[in-house]
């Protein structure tokens, strides 16, 4: 009885090994007339490639084969004929990605003539679908980066140690506008990805938006609502030259969350390359500062002739990254326009609602939330293009240029609200020009408003008297003699009606402007 159970279970192991077919048994070839010669699974978008699924041995018979994509909206599959030793399927592309078609064979195999037995085998071709290659291609990168540190160094050129001085005096903005960028946002911006839905490349690129410093649109922004642009200019500075170590940190904190595809975590993000490019492009920016402060009349000189020199850079590159850009055009959705405007809306509301809890005035509240919400797109498209290769490239950029355009379009109505809110809110109008005036008056007390009458005291012949001598001094004043400034009350009465003074002559100079 033993030896018969043995040979039942020998006969069943020698069934399953020679009887039953290996499940990766069928091959893939790929035929590829439109795509790399170099590079047989790539495509260019639009165009088509064949599928022959066949067996190893050339006289092996095939079952039914069925091949369908992995995600469905980047290339349709369509099985064309098939025979009993191979198959063959057309793919069309659709749009640019990583695609991965599953080539799956059903068959009934005879294993003896007491039974028969089924079986699948499936074998998976990873496609990737690129955009059409042309010459501007391997220029794009580096005119982006040429017009990048060409601006911040202008950038740079427009910020003096004092403004910095000045801001970290009153640091209460700056760690409102520090905290909601590089704290807030980013968590924000994965959120906007995960509640849209985004694939991981596209999302990726919303996360780097939210992750990136302010954007140098900001301060013409703050400009054009009365904000503070010195504030604006020196917020700027500080986000970008600390984005080189929040950037990669918060990329790597929250680029794991970004997709629930297995295929993505955050090692796929090259963190080295990033730091090198975050840090080249904030050094041209203490370049600039070096420049205005050690040879001023030079610099001053040699930016006459650049700003129109880097304006037509500027114009060149926005040409360019247009036409790079129009396949971004073709692929918007309503999810995408959606993605677009919640970011910058998203940033408005932090800073806006950080500045409140801190209790800035409003010249700083307005200074603050367009900082937050205008994000330096341009860095992110330029960096995804030195850091990426393609299709990863065009996909991390897509978000970025819808963000980018729908911050401009959802501005301009808090533009139009200001202007509104200005000419017939008459509350409204006292508060900028309070605020004015108070800019002013921390300005002047910062720069040491009163310096003529505080050398006059000093240069004073004080004796223990109360009448003139005979140099012209005053005796009997009850000061120190080796003290070189005004008491503090008098000074900030000085200050007070000397501001006031000021706000009105400017005030009334305004006025006459206007008419």
């Amino acid at each position: 009885m033993v030896r018969i159970k043995e040979i039942i279970v020998i006969y069943t192991l020698l069934n399953c090994v020679f009887f039953v077919p290996n499940l990766a048994y069928i091959q893939i070839e790929i035929i590829n007339t439109d795509g790399p010669p170099e590079i047989l699974n790539q495509v260019y978008d639009g165009e088509s490639l064949e599928l022959v699924v066949s067996h190893p041995s050339e006289q092996a018979t095939i079952g039914v084969v069925e091949c369908t994509p992995k995600h469905g909206n980047l290339l349709v599959v369509t099985k064309t004929e098939q025979d009993d030793l191979r198959a063959r399927f057309k793919v069309k592309t659709k749009r640019i990605g990583n695609e991965v078609i599953s080539c799956v064979e059903n068959k009934t195999y005879d294993s003896n003539e007491m039974r028969t037995s089924e079986y699948s085998t499936e074998q998976q071709q990873e496609i990737v679908i690129i955009l059409e290659p042309t010459w501007l291609d391997p220029i794009f990168p580096y005119l982006g980066a040429a017009v990048i540190v060409l601006l911040n160094v202008l950038f740079g050129t427009e910020i003096s140690l004092k403004d910095i001085r000045f801001i970290l005096m009153r640091p209460k903005p700056l760690i409102a506008a520090a905290l909601c960028q590089f704290v807030l946002l980013p968590p924000y911006g994965l959120g906007v990805a995960r509640l849209l839905g985004f694939e991981a490349d596209i999302a990726l690129g919303v996360l780097m938006v939210a992750c990136a410093p302010g954007g140098g649109i900001s301060n013409t922004a703050s400009y054009l609502v009365e904000g503070e642009v010195p504030l604006s200019i020196s917020m700027s500075f500080f986000s970008t030259a600390i984005a080189a170590g929040t950037m990669p940190l918060n990329l790597f904190i929250y680029g794991r969350f970004i997709s629930d595809d297995p295929s993505f975590t955050a090692g796929n993000i090259p963190y080295g390359t990033l730091i090198q490019g975050l840090v080249a492009i904030a050094l041209p920016v203490c370049l600039g500062m070096v420049l205005i402060a050690k040879a001023r009349k030079m610099t001053l000189a040699v930016k006459k002739y650049a700003k129109p020199v880097v304006l037509l850079l500027l114009l060149v590159y926005i040409s360019i990254a247009l036409y790079k850009s129009s396949f971004a055009f073709k692929l918007f959705s309503l999810r995408d326009y959606l993605g677009g405007c919640l970011l910058p809306l998203g940033g408005f509301v932090l800073g806006g609602v950080a500045s409140l809890i801190l209790q800035l005035r409003c010249s700083q509240i307005k200074t603050i939330s367009l900082e937050v919400g205008m994000q330096n797109s341009m860095i992110v498209v330029t960096m995804t293009n030195f850091v990426f290769d393609p299709p990863q490239s065009n996909l991390n950029s897509l978000m970025p240029i819808s963000i980018a355009i729908m911050t401009m379009l959802v501005s301009i109505p808090l533009f139009i609200v200001h202007l509104l809110a200005k000419k017939y809110i008459a509350k409204y109008r006292d508060v900028c020009d309070e605020n004015k005036s108070e800019q002013l008056r921390q300005r002047q007390k910062f720069e040491g408003l009163g310096g003529t009458i505080r050398r006059r005291f000093s240069s004073v012949s004080v004796s223990s008297r109360g009448h003139p001598n005979t140099k012209g001094g005053v005796t009997g004043v009850a000061v120190d003699p080796t003290m070189d400034t005004i008491p503090d009350e008098e000074e900030d009465e000085f200050t007070r009606k000397n501001d006031q003074e000021k706000v009105t002559v400017d005030v009334n100079e305004k006025n006459q402007t206007h008419l």
